[in-house]
């Protein structure tokens, strides 16, 4: 996607860390912006700032552990005159200790943001992605997505996943007209970065 000017673009996990660094970046060179967090005062203060950037900002407060909320995003933005030309999964949760150790719930959580979320977006909004000109899919992995540690094993499995859906999803429609991108950082200081610290005490 050559010029952004104008184009509309989703970021899940936009409040804080690498998606609001994302954001301004994005609304910088015009872009206008669906924002979804789960965290309503830190997305009213982002949305906040990115409007003084002079784009339009669209926040959608959403758990993506939930499959209605899931649902939810996606609906408002097939329901809208917006659509939306570049997607960006971002949202992501980890838990730190053994694997043995960790309560189902904290798997599924896991499993439910950084994989079932992402996919679940993205198979619903192909059919529009498709329609719009060099539209551009982009997978926050993690290079924890490409190679494995000890203690981490949910985030890791769930990154390995969303590492092997785009790989997937560029296969069968990267020569069609459709950019489909896995970015894999190492260790930021985020706040899932931080969030891991405290959980393990």
């Amino acid at each position: 996607m050559r010029d952004l000017q104008g184009r509309i673009g989703l970021i899940t996990g936009a409040a804080g860390g690498i998606g609001r660094a994302l954001a301004e970046a994005l609304a910088d060179r015009g872009m206008h912006l669906w924002l979804v967090d789960v965290d309503p005062l830190r997305l009213k203060h982002t949305c906040d700032a990115i409007r003084t950037r002079g784009v339009h900002v669209r926040p959608i407060l959403a758990d993506l552990s939930q499959r209605d909320h899931v649902d939810d995003v996606v609906d408002r933005v097939l329901d809208s005159t917006w659509g939306v030309d570049l997607l960006i999964n971002n949202a992501g949760i980890a838990y730190y200790g053994g694997t043995h150790q960790m309560a189902d719930e904290q798997w599924d959580r896991v499993m439910a943001v950084n994989l079932d979320a992402p996919v679940h977006i993205t198979r619903r909004l192909l059919p529009l992605l498709r329609r719009r000109p060099e539209a551009h899919i982009v997978n926050m992995c993690s290079v924890a997505g490409l190679v494995a540690g000890g203690r981490f094993t949910a985030y890791h499995t769930s990154k390995f996943g969303l590492v092997g859906f785009t790989l997937a999803l560029r296969a069968e429609y990267g020569r069609k007209g459709l950019g489909v991108t896995a970015v894999c950082p190492g260790p930021c200081r985020t706040d899932l970065y931080h969030q891991c610290e405290t959980d393990d005490g």
